[in-house]
This record gives C-alpha cells, sequence and structure tokens, in this order.
C-alpha cells in the first residue's frame, strides 16, 4: 500500500487568493456595469432626453421584477404543496434506484429550505428576465392606436394585430411555458418524495400526486385552449400557398375550422383532466391526449391537405380569387402603393433640338459624376490631409442664380484609421474632420476634373448658400460607433485642425454635446466604462472637459429610439452656415394582417447597414432627425401624423418628438425620399402593379428589374445582400434608384425624383418607370409612367449594348482598356425629356498604379442613335444636331453661335497639338484619344457651319 504524501501548499492556503480573485474579479464587473449604467444615463441627460432613459429602463426593471417575481412564486408554491400531495410514510420494498432516491432525501431533508430556494430563484431568474424583454410590446399595448382599417376575415382593426395581438401571444405563451416547466419541477420533487415511483415500465402515483398532477395538466389544457384563440388571428400571417402572403381558401375554409376544433378539444382534455382525478389510473388521460394528438393530425394537416389538393387546385384561381383580392389590398395599403398615379407614357423617337433647348433646367441638371468614383478622384485634390476622408457622396441641389441645381456633396470627416495610434492622438487630439465639399454635378474641367463649389480647408464658397461658419465636423457618418473623444484638453487648445502656413492649426471645441468631466466619480465612471485607467489619471483632463460618447449619427439615433430603423444613408445638409445630418427614420411592423412582407430579393437591394428587415410587410418614414455636425443637437421630428405607430411612440415618449413645423426653415428644400423605402416598394411593385387577381395569379404581367451596363462599384457600407449571395462573386446587377432633377411630363417646375425603371419579365425592354418626388411642393407622390402597349421601348440593358457596339465607341474603349489603363463605366441614366426617353452614360478612365478617375466621354443615347463626346453639350449636339432657328436669315450664321464656332477651333487646334506630343512621347493610345477628341470637334464645327450656310465646309485647322 502506497500513502501519498501531503503537499506543502495546502489547498486550504489556496481558497483565500481564490476568494481573493473571484471577489476583486466581481467587484470589477459589477463596476463596470455601474459606470456604464450611469455613463449611459448622462448621455441620454446630455442630449435632452433622459426622460426615455428613465421611462425605458424603469419598465424593463418593473417587467424583469414582476416576472421573477410571478415565476419565484408559481413554483415556489408549487413546490409547497408537493409536501400536501406526498405520502406521509416510506415505502419498505424499495428498489435499486429508489434506495438512491431515499439516500438522497436524508441529504436533502435537512437542507430542503435553502435547496428550494435555490430551485425556485435560478428557475425565476431564468423565466422572469424574458419579460423584461417586453418593453416595447407593452408601451405600444398601453398606447395602442386604430388604423381605420379592419381585416377582411374577422372585421377587426389592423390596430388590434399590431398593437395588442403580439403582447397576448407572448404573454400566453409565456403562462405556457411556466406551467409546463412548473410540472416538470413537480413531477420531479414528488418522486423524490416517493409519491410517484418506478416499477420497471409501470409508473404508480398517490391519489394525492395524481390529483396535483391532473390539476396541472387542466390548467395547462386552457392555456392551450387560449393560444388556440389567438391562433386564429395569426391566421391571417400564413404564408403556405406560395403565390401571395396571408390565408387563402385552404387556410379559412379548413384551417380555422381546425384550429376552431382543437381550442374544443382543449377545453374537453381539461374538463378530462379534473374527471381523471376521480378515475383510478390515468388510462383517461392518456385518452384525452392521445385524441388531442389524433384531431390535430387529422385536422390540421390531413384535412386542409385533402382540400388543398382536390378543391382547390382543379379551380384554383377561382378558390383564391377572394382571397387574392385583399392581399393586393392590403398590400398597396401598407406599402402606399394605393395612392400611386399612373400616367402613360409616350416615348416619343421625334425629339428635336429645340425640345432639347426648351429643357435646358433638367439638362444643366443631369448627374455626370458617380458617387462611386468622386471619392477617388477627391482624394488627390480635397483629402488634403493624411488624417481627413471624403468616402461617402450624396446628391442634393442648392440654388443658384434663382433655381435650384443638382450638387455632388460629401463632407470631410475624421480619417480614424490613419490616425496615430496613441491614446493621447486618439482621444485627445485628433477629435474632428472639417468641412465639406460640393461639386456640380454635370460640370467637368478640361483636365476632366469637378468643378467645386465649396473646397478646401477653411472652406471656400463660390455659391453664398454654401458658405461655412461652422465648418467642424465632430458628429459624421464614418466615425467608429462608440468610440469617445475628449474634447477641451489640455493647458491650451491641442485638437488637431486646419493646417497652416506655419504648421498645423490647433482649435479648442466649444460647443455643449457630450458629458462634462466636472466630478471625479464620472471619471471613474467613465474609466471603467471603457477599461481605460487613462480617463482617470491624465493630467490633460480639466474639471470643463466634455466626453464625446457616441459621434456616429446612426449609432446615435439607434440608441435614442431602438424602436425606429434608420435608412442606411444619412446625408447633409449645409444650412445656415452649418452642417446638419439628415436621417430617415421608418416605424415598422411585421402584423398588417395579408400584406406582402420584405423577402430575400427585396432585402438583397438593401445595403449590409440597412434596417430594413426580412418580415416587415409595413413601412413608414414616419420620422426625419437632424443632427448638428459639430455641436451635436439631436431632433427627431415627426413627419407623418398619419401613421399610428408612430402616434403610439409619441406617447410613450413625448419629449421625443418634435412636430414637423419646427424642423429648421430651408431645410424642406433638401429632404429626399428615402433610399430604402422607395428599393423595398419598386420590389414589391414588381408584382403588386396589378388591380387584377387574375394578373398576380398567373403573373403573367410581371415585372422585373433592368440589368446595369455600367460596373458596380460597390465597398464598404455600399455593399448590397445581394453581393453576398452572389454565386460567381460579381455585384448584383440591377439598376438602383437615382436621384434627378427634372421637369416630368406636363409639368413646369423641377422636380427632385426618385426614379426606378422596370422592364417586363425576362425582357430587355422598358415597360414602365417609376418616380418619387422629394419636392417639398410634392414629397411623397409617386407616379407610374406606362410606356406604350405593343411598343417596344428600349430599356437599360439596350441602351448600354448601343453604346458598346457602337464602331467608334468600341474602338476607342478598347485602345484605353488595353494600354495600361481602366474603363470605368459610369451611372446609366434613363431621363424623361418631354414625352421621350434619352439615355446618358458617362466614361471615366483611370490610370492603373493607383492613379485617379477622370471623366473622359459622355454617351447619349435616342432611339437608335447613338454619339459621344467629352461634354454633354457636344453629345446632345451630335445626338439632335444644332438649335433650329427660324429667324436666322439664308447664308448667316444663327445669333451666338459665332463664339462657340471660334471656341471649337481653338479647342479642336489644341487637341491636335496634345496628339502631336503624345505622339513624340510614344504614347499611342494617347495621341489616338487626342485625334479622336480633334475630329468630333471638327464634325461639331462642320455641324454648326452647316446649319448657318448649307454649302459651307468644314474648316482647315493648321497643325504643324
Amino acid at each position: 500500500m502506497f500513502t501519498r504524501v501531503p503537499s506543502d501548499y495546502s489547498s486550504g492556503r489556496r481558497r483565500p487568493w481564490t476568494f481573493l480573485v473571484v471577489l476583486v474579479a466581481t467587484v470589477y464587473l459589477l463596476l463596470t456595469a455601474a459606470g456604464t449604467l450611469w455613463t449611459d444615463y448622462l448621455w441620454f441627460d446630455s442630449v435632452g432626453v433622459r426622460n426615455v432613459w428613465l421611462r425605458n429602463w424603469g419598465l424593463s426593471i418593473l417587467l424583469g421584477a414582476i416576472g421573477v417575481a410571478v415565476s419565484f412564486l408559481i413554483i415556489w408554491g408549487a413546490l409547497r404543496l408537493v409536501d400536501r400531495f406526498s405520502p406521509r410514510w416510506a415505502p419498505f420494498d424499495l428498489t435499486e434506484e429508489e434506495e438512491l432516491v431515499e439516500r438522497f432525501r436524508e441529504w436533502v431533508e435537512p437542507r430542503i429550505r435553502q435547496i428550494r430556494v435555490l430551485v425556485t430563484g435560478g428557475l425565476a431568474v431564468i423565466m422572469g428576465l424574458t419579460v423584461a424583454t417586453w418593453r416595447d410590446d407593452v408601451f405600444l399595448f398601453i398606447n395602442s392606436q386604430d388604423f381605420g382599417q379592419a381585416d377582411p376575415i374577422f372585421s377587426t382593426d389592423v390596430g388590434f394585430y399590431v398593437f395588442r395581438l403580439p403582447l397576448w401571444g407572448t404573454v400566453v405563451d409565456w403562462v405556457f411555458n411556466l406551467l409546463v416547466l412548473t410540472t416538470i419541477v413537480v413531477a420531479v420533487a414528488l418522486y423524490l418524495n416517493g409519491a410517484i415511483r418506478l416499477n420497471g415500465r409501470r409508473v404508480t402515483t398517490t391519489r394525492g400526486a395524481k390529483i396535483y398532477l391532473s390539476s396541472l395538466l387542466a390548467v395547462i389544457a386552457l392555456t392551450r385552449a387560449v393560444t388556440y384563440r389567438l391562433d386564429m388571428f395569426e391566421l391571417l400571417y400564413a404564408d403556405r400557398n406560395g403565390i401571395f402572403f396571408g390565408p387563402g381558401h385552404t387556410d379559412i375554409a379548413a384551417r380555422l375550422p381546425a384550429i376552431q376544433l382543437l381550442l374544443i378539444v382543449a377545453l374537453i382534455g381539461a374538463a378530462l383532466f379534473i374527471v381523471n382525478i376521480f378515475r383510478r389510473g390515468w388510462s383517461l388521460a392518456a385518452v384525452s391526449v392521445g385524441s388531442w394528438i389524433v384531431v390535430s393530425i387529422a385536422a390540421g394537416a390531413i384535412y386542409p391537405a385533402i382540400i388543398q389538393r382536390f378543391s382547390v387546385l382543379p379551380d384554383q384561381l377561382g378558390k383564391e380569387r377572394e382571397y387574392i383580392a385583399h392581399n393586393i389590398a392590403a398590400t398597396k395599403a401598407a406599402w402606399m402603393l394605393d395612392d400611386i398615379e399612373v400616367r402613360d407614357f409616350e416615348a416619343a423617337d421625334d425629339l428635336t433640338a429645340d425640345d432639347i433647348e426648351a429643357n435646358s433646367t433638367t439638362i444643366d441638371n443631369l448627374r455626370i459624376w458617380n458617387t462611386a468614383v468622386l471619392p477617388r478622384t477627391y482624394q488627390n485634390f480635397q483629402e488634403l490631409e493624411p488624417y481627413y476622408q471624403l468616402s461617402n457622396v450624396d446628391t442634393d441641389r442648392y440654388p443658384a442664380d434663382g433655381s435650384p441645381n443638382q450638387v455632388m456633396v460629401a463632407v470631410r470627416e475624421l480619417d480614424e484609421p490613419e490616425v496615430p495610434d496613441d491614446w493621447q492622438n486618439q482621444h485627445l487630439f485628433y477629435t474632428h474632420g472639417f468641412g465639406a465639399v460640393v461639386n456640380q454635378a454635370n460640370v467637368v474641367q478640361d483636365d476632366g476634373q469637378p468643378v467645386f463649389l465649396l473646397r478646401d480647408v477653411p472652406p471656400v464658397a463660390s455659391v453664398e448658400a454654401l458658405e461655412l461658419d461652422e465648418p467642424r465636423v465632430y458628429f459624421g457618418e464614418s466615425y467608429e460607433p462608440r468610440r469617445p473623444v475628449v474634447v477641451r484638453t489640455g493647458a491650451t487648445a491641442q485638437e488637431i485642425d486646419i493646417p497652416l502656413a506655419t504648421g498645423t492649426g490647433f482649435n479648442e471645441y466649444d460647443g455643449d454635446a457630450g458629458v462634462e468631466l466636472d466630478s471625479f466619480f464620472k471619471r471613474i465612471a467613465f474609466a471603467f466604462r471603457y477599461r481605460d485607467v487613462n480617463l482617470l489619471i491624465s493630467n490633460q483632463i480639466r474639471p470643463d472637459s466634455r466626453v464625446l460618447v457616441e459621434r456616429n449619427v446612426m449609432s446615435i439615433v439607434d440608441q435614442l429610439a431602438p424602436f425606429l430603423s434608420a435608412d442606411a444613408d444619412p446625408y447633409p445638409v449645409i444650412l445656415d452656415g452649418r452642417v446638419l445630418w439628415v436621417l430617415d427614420m421608418y416605424t415598422t411592423t411585421e402584423f398588417y394582417p395579408y400584406s406582402q412582407p420584405i423577402d430575400v430579393d427585396a432585402r438583397d437591394r438593401l445595403t449590409l447597414d440597412a434596417r430594413l428587415g426580412l418580415g416587415a410587410n409595413y413601412v413608414r418614414n414616419s420620422v426625419k432627425v437632424v443632427i448638428d455636425a459639430e455641436n451635436g443637437d439631436v431632433t427627431f421630428y415627426k413627419f407623418d401624423p398619419s401613421d399610428p405607430i408612430i402616434n403610439a411612440w409619441e406617447s410613450t415618449h413625448p419629449e421625443l418628438f418634435e412636430d414637423v413645423s419646427e424642423m429648421p426653415e430651408g431645410i424642406d428644400d433638401h429632404l429626399r425620399f428615402p433610399q430604402d423605402l422607395f428599393r423595398i416598394q419598386s420590389q414589391i411593385y414588381l408584382d403588386y402593379h396589378v388591380n387584377q387577381e387574375s394578373q398576380l395569379f398567373s403573373g403573367n404581367d410581371e415585372w422585373s428589374f433592368p440589368g446595369d451596363p455600367s460596373r458596380a462599384i460597390r465597398s464598404g457600407n455600399d455593399r448590397l445582400w445581394g453581393d453576398l449571395r452572389s454565386t460567381d462573386g460579381t455585384p448584383l446587377s440591377q439598376i438602383m434608384p437615382y436621384y434627378l432633377l427634372t421637369e416630368l411630363p406636363n409639368e413646369e417646375r423641377l422636380s427632385y425624383l426618385l426614379l426606378q425603371p422596370f422592364n417586363p419579365r425576362a425582357r430587355r425592354n422598358m415597360v414602365a418607370f417609376l418616380v418619387a418626388d422629394s419636392t417639398a411642393a410634392g414629397y411623397g407622390r409617386l407616379v407610374d409612367f406606362r410606356m406604350p402597349e405593343g411598343e417596344l421601348v428600349d430599356g437599360a440593358e439596350q441602351a448600354g449594348q448601343r453604346i458598346e457596339q457602337d464602331a467608334e465607341i468600341a474602338e476607342q474603349l478598347s485602345l484605353w482598356r488595353g494600354e495600361g489603363s481602366d474603363v470605368i463605366k459610369g451611372d446609366l441614366l434613363i431621363v424623361p425629356i418631354e414625352d421621350a426617353v434619352v439615355y446618358f452614360q458617362p466614361i471615366f478612365l483611370e490610370e492603373d498604379g493607383g492613379s485617379f478617375p477622370e471623366f473622359r466621354r459622355v454617351a447619349v443615347v435616342y432611339a437608335d442613335r447613338v454619339e459621344w463626346a467629352d461634354s454633354l453639350d457636344s453629345a446632345l449636339a451630335l445626338v439632335f444636331g444644332g438649335r433650329d432657328d427660324g429667324d436666322a436669315g439664308d447664308g448667316d450664321v444663327p445669333p451666338g453661335e459665332v463664339g462657340t464656332i471660334e471656341e471649337l477651333i481653338e479647342e479642336a487646334e489644341d487637341a491636335f497639338a496634345n496628339a502631336e506630343a503624345a505622339l513624340r512621347a510614344g504614347d499611342l493610345a494617347g495621341y489616338q484619344q487626342w485625334v479622336n477628341e480633334a475630329q468630333s470637334i471638327l464634325d461639331q464645327i462642320a455641324d454648326l457651319i452647316g446649319q448657318a450656310e448649307p454649302n459651307a465646309s468644314a474648316p482647315h485647322l493648321l497643325w504643324d
């Protein structure tokens, strides 16, 4: 026999250290949680909505406490009753397993109270804390509203399904689960007490145990009956037939009666469980459960399958017509498609130069620049410092000469990944971006670069509306969420600011955003929150220093209003000398009866950052949020007072929302219809542009999205869900909606529109285009322009193919692609002019080796005519010819053209000179490019002279 020598280091010596480590870790975690909780409150207070924080946490804590208390009382009371229904004697004929149980009982008996408390408390916490997650459902239940629309099956207001049914269903399911858990715990306790015995395959129970378990099973059956009653209403969310969403003939004619039958069966089952108390054995209960299962299978599965196969399928349209009509009406109402105005569009092929001239305002506002190309162009001209970035470009309109003009806007934000990686640089020195860049959407300089209306640091504006009095950007779109900075630090200003001739300039924040570190306890709390001791010990932090807790505008609104969903694309507005961020917020629900929900195909058109998720079948853009980029002021404006959901949330948090009439004056000229909503509406409209049930059922009038003939350039925040699902690794090739400043046919005002073209299913010709108005006077209106029946109108893919197959264009593109450069085909724009459709596509050239894209050509396609040139006016002149001026005398140059010809002659001579220089340098591609450029200019000159003097020939330019 061997005896182990005791270790010099006994386990008793380890226990104090283990206890100390556990204690320190526990205290640290508790302080971190407390610090995070308090600093969250301080941040909500700093943005003026502390009552929202208090109300949210107050209700969550109250619900959690109620859930834990109810769970504890039910489980504790049930366990206490176990003793009353257990035998007062111990059996003598114990089996081997029961002997083990008896030993366990002997061990438990002295500790029964403590064990009961631990078991009950643990289960109560697990069950009860889930109740805290009901907060938003409870808020909506308390402040429920009527929609003023009834469902077509039960004639119940939609508000019941949106506000009340979700909570009822959650509560009943929770009660059912709690009762099942309690019954299991009681059964185990009865077994341990000897009231339930296992003798081989036979289970015996005492009379007390039988009474107790039968009563619990009866209560569970009654709860299940309530569930069946709610299932009747939830049947309106059925999605089984694959043609439309909502219950069809089989659901209403078979499944609804089946649910009603199961409700009766549940009530009978509850009664049989009670009767079982007075009968010997459990046979009655077993028959009840077995019958319940048989009825569930027969009525819930077999009978509906028979009805579907032998009644519905032979005449599906006839049987489903009524329910398809319900689906069409509900879907159009939920997605705001019922108010779409449908107009005929001629798609004429006789557009003239006079028509182009008459629509010069539209032409002058066409967007040549691509939002994916511009950031790389800006890198070489406007980022200026390595710690600035211009990564997100939006379109907007600003007045010039009394009329709005479309522009491209990008805010110069701090490029956080380029900030030196040490604590002071990360949190104290680099705190903000500076200004913005604005360029004309349709104008290009001679060197292929944008024409800037706002540029440089400090900002220099050439338009009064773009002048910036406060250009610093402390709150932005690209800042990392939950990454704080501390402002007003150090003895002197030390925030990196604008570059100066004498070196770097510095700034000290003079706003009132953030949480002031005016107490030692706040510094301790933030140190624990961020696990950063520097916040506690740094001598750079002053009593008036402020922590900017959250600087990402998307994260700000997500935390302040998690019950709303933000559009994925915040956009900047320059107003009254300040940069303001505007965010569109949505109210959503998955509980609108019969309405078609967002499916995978619809989500594919959203970016990865989109908050609209699968299953939502009602969306409203009910809130516009405005955030000051420098001062951090956040204001939620209730934009759609007709939306019952936002009215319920306003009743919940009245201090969070302002009336839309309180928005800053002038900002309504910059609001836009949100892209995420329009993308989903467009997807649903592919099927739901029809009004006849037979059309939706047969799918013979389904539409599709045209393929995108440009090269999709998407990365980072621009990537789509469809890009991830692509089987060949290529981005989703569909034309996405784009903003356009134009005059619609038969309208005499400029409208800022989102436009989405459509093709027939599996075809490439255009069948319609849908526009959403963002203009203040008509915001939100949707207009569907239909192409003529029986006529083929070129779609986007066909127009792109015409460009690619044009001999001159194809030759030049081949030269560019083969000489160490990359051709980037910009967005193909479908532009309605008068009653015709004209296509425009810019072409950019990017040299290999990290150069920046430069504009080179713009192609114009109209009917079967395709031309391109180095300016939009030149391309239009090639397609439509010069202006037809009937007042010009024979042999006279039309008024205003002499200067144009002279300018073209100078441009041609410059092009020839550039070609000669390229030839001398051995750049054959450049030589060919400039020769083609010169020839294009000569052709324009010939056209102009031909209009003025029919027998005149093109000018001869000397080229040495």
